[in-house]
């Protein structure tokens, strides 16, 4: 199994995972404008920054479903 995320799906991904930390820290109103604009200017599909995040959650994906199918070859059918 294969799964990549494109710079376009990181934006979305990032933008819910922000947006969800500013709820649940109560971030000020200031502080919360503050990580919105750092997300809109420098966090764009096509920012360096997007795509070497891209690259780090697609690695992490990857070493994730290696994982998952080294353990579920190890199981037992017995159990």
């Amino acid at each position: 199994m294969k799964l990549e995320l494109e710079p376009e799906e990181g934006v979305e991904l990032l933008s819910l995972i922000v947006e969800r930390l500013g709820e649940e820290a109560k971030l000020s109103t200031k502080d919360r404008a503050a990580v919105r604009r750092w997300r809109a200017d420098d966090m764009r599909a096509a920012s360096d920054g997007m795509r070497e995040l891209v690259d780090k959650i697609n690695a992490d994906l990857l070493r994730a479903l290696r994982a998952k199918e080294r353990s579920a070859v190890q199981k037992a059918d017995w159990r």
